[in-house]
């Protein structure tokens, strides 16, 4: 019996220790949009800019074998207007997107250094093409890619602001290859550089 109490005692400390060394953020984002579309072969489309990208974030910074405090977890729901340019014609998209991040940070006096590393899925829910027409049967909504980026963030608790810049880069078409031609194939890959300010709460 005495046995069974020390390693629930044990456990309890190791617990307490691990929860000390844990931070829980959530915060909410707004960020600047420079999308554009990557095709094979180029067809030289151009970015758009925007200023329509929320998010609502949550961020858990924990240690590793309580030594290591270098670690992070991100995730969130964000809501942006993605497009890009040919020749004179616009194409616009809103997308829903779910990212996921391990976000590795550098503490320094009240200040961290953040670097970001992850992947995103996403759906589009809305198109708007040049000629005012949207989804066909040929596009592909839903989205996928991997995120890297970093910042810094600035730790006035109860509150740390983050200023971060990403680069999101899809992994699936925006379209079937065969839209245009069954001979001739046209990749699409979509592609975002957002640099965004981040207001977190500790919980």
């Amino acid at each position: 019996m005495k046995k069974i109490l020390l390693i629930a005692l044990s456990l309890l400390l190791i617990c307490s220790v691990y929860a000390q060394k844990r931070e829980h953020l959530i915060g909410v984002r707004a960020g600047y949009n420079i999308s554009s579309l990557d095709t094979r072969p180029d067809l030289g489309a151009k970015g758009l800019t925007t200023f329509q990208n929320y998010s609502v974030i949550y961020t858990l910074y924990h240690d590793l074998w309580g030594t290591i405090n270098l670690f992070g977890f991100q995730a969130g729901v964000s809501k942006s207007e993605q497009g890009y340019k040919l020749g004179e014609d616009i194409y616009r998209y809103d997308v829903i997107t779910v990212p996921l991040i391990s976000q590795f940070h550098f503490d320094f006096w009240k200040m961290r250094l953040l670097i970001n590393a992850g992947g995103f899925t996403g759906y589009r829910k809305n198109k708007i093409n040049a000629d005012g027409s949207g989804f066909d049967e040929f596009d592909n909504r839903f989205d996928c890619g991997f995120i890297a980026g970093g910042g810094l963030a600035f730790i006035l608790k109860p509150f740390e602001i983050h200023l971060e810049g990403n680069y999101n880069y899809s992994l699936s078409y925006l379209h079937d290859p065969k839209k245009y031609s069954e001979t001739d194939y046209l990749f699409t890959y979509p592609h975002q550089l957002i640099f965004s300010l981040t207001l977190n709460i500790h919980l």
